[in-house]
């Protein structure tokens, strides 16, 4: 075993920092159709509900291409990843902003989402090797923080823009993908340590040269299968997911819609911000429950937010319309709830439980569930709004998904520490290994794999 006084890989700080900026974009770009569609869709002779049917798209594209990116975090050079990725795929973004018809949108948004999924199964799979368990849910919160401040600086940035001439949404465009090749200059400083560096078991026994011998193979697959946290965790985050996938794509047009003028503005920026300091909280608390109760201690922290999640987004739907008070009030309450499970309890119990040259993959094939349900959801809502209006749409869509994100959440007490237990049994096995015969690259297949 390690010992506790251990310096971790260099550049950790540095890496969290860049890959946040990465993130940030990436925030900023998420939600650049959904804000601009209101002058945009004018220029294209669209519908408002049409915008549920080009999210739902792109959406699908994106889910498409995460096993492709999972194996590639798992397999290759996960900072060459970043830069080229992150980098390059930002000129089809900026290309957006010339386009002339719906068809040319469909096209260009297509192959925008092809590439912006490379980044949060790449850095999930990195931050477990620079970090240590009880360390990850503050660098994990950090990151999705600066995501959101990204969303923030959009709906700060983003209509200024639109409203500047007709066709000012099309610098928004513009905009969002130069700043997207450019952080991809900042990724060149991103450390990527050996795959399982971070582990106890194994930090003192890997070589910065051994990454390979930890690297994903087609055969490591059924590993992933086994660990029943993992199950558990692809049901729950499918459907919680839906509910927020379905309020950021929607809230924009809804406050158009209600006449609110820059207090709409005042009330996305407000539960950005919930979300935002949510993240950094959420993300430390959930690292100090994990050594003070490292039992329960992160998934009771989670569940106590989904929970209060769900009477936060009714009252925010439902109540909002009658006032701007109780729309910023649940709105705030609603951006916090919404941050308590990912940064500081979700992710670092999903790294937890999966082999280190596992996580890229398990963590993609999580996502594109999400991605394959939300696309869906994401159409419908359209369709809906279309038949209904957008407030009841998301009276019926908003509250029963978080609602059942919170009961498909419970099974994670039970299996967390069982699977827990068996990681680490496994790494123990493997370092024997490696200390014996370091010239061998154990399988995920070979070792005992939790379940």
């Amino acid at each position: 075993m390690v010992k506790s006084g251990t310096v971790g890989p260099k550049r950790r700080w540095a890496s969290v920092v860049a890959m946040a900026s990465a993130a940030f974009v990436d925030g900023c770009e998420d939600g650049t159709l959904s804000i601009l569609w209101p002058q945009m869709r004018l220029t294209l002779g669209a519908s408002v509900g049409q915008l549920g049917a080009v999210l739902g798209f792109s959406k699908l594209i994106r889910t498409i291409s995460l096993p492709g990116w999972g194996y590639a975090a798992d397999h290759l050079s996960r900072k060459a990843l970043l830069v080229g990725i992150t980098g390059i795929w930002g000129l089809w973004t900026l290309a957006i902003g010339f386009v002339n018809s719906l068809s040319e949108l469909f096209l260009l948004r297509t192959l925008s989402s092809l590439g912006l999924a490379v980044l949060w199964p790449t850095a999930f799979s990195l931050l477990s090797d620079l970090f240590p368990s009880k360390e990850r849910g503050r660098a994990a919160g950090i990151m999705a923080a600066v995501s959101y401040a990204g969303s923030l600086a959009a709906f700060g940035i983003l209509p200024v823009l639109a409203v500047a001439s007709p066709e000012g949404w099309r610098t928004g465009f513009v905009v969002m993908g130069v700043a997207s090749s450019l952080s991809g200059l900042l990724l060149l400083i991103v450390n990527d340590p050996p795959r399982g560096s971070s582990e106890p078991e194994l930090s003192d026994v890997l070589a910065t040269g051994e990454t390979a011998r930890q690297s994903f193979r087609v055969a490591d697959l059924p590993a992933i299968a086994r660990v029943k946290s993992w199950w558990i965790l692809m049901l729950h985050t499918g459907v919680d997911s839906l509910s927020t996938s379905i309020l950021y794509a929607w809230v924009f047009t809804w406050l158009e819609g209600m006449r609110l003028g820059s207090s709409g503005f005042m009330v996305v920026a407000l539960m950005g911000v919930g979300n935002l300091l949510g993240h950094i909280i959420f993300g430390s608390l959930g690292d100090m429950l994990e050594q003070r109760f490292p039992r329960n201690g992160r998934a009771a922290m989670a569940f106590a937010g989904l929970v209060i999640t769900v009477p936060a987004l009714t009252g925010f739907i439902a109540l909002g319309s009658t006032s701007v008070s109780l729309l910023i009030l649940f709105g705030a309450i609603t951006g916090l709830g919404l941050s308590s499970v990912d940064a500081g309890a979700r992710w670092p119990m999903a790294q937890g439980v999966l082999l280190p040259e596992l996580r890229g993959t398990g963590r993609a094939t999580i996502d594109m569930v999400v991605g394959i349900l939300a696309a869906g959801a994401i159409s419908l809502s359209g369709l809906l709004a279309d038949q209904v209006g957008v407030t009841a749409m998301l009276l019926i869509m908003l509250p029963i998904p978080k609602l059942l994100g919170a009961l498909t959440w419970l099974p994670m007490f039970r299996t967390y520490q069982a699977d827990r237990a068996m990681l680490h049994d496994t790494l123990e096995q493997r370092r024997a290994l490696y200390v014996v015969a370091p010239s061998i690259r154990p399988t995920a297949v070979q070792d005992t794999v939790p379940g």
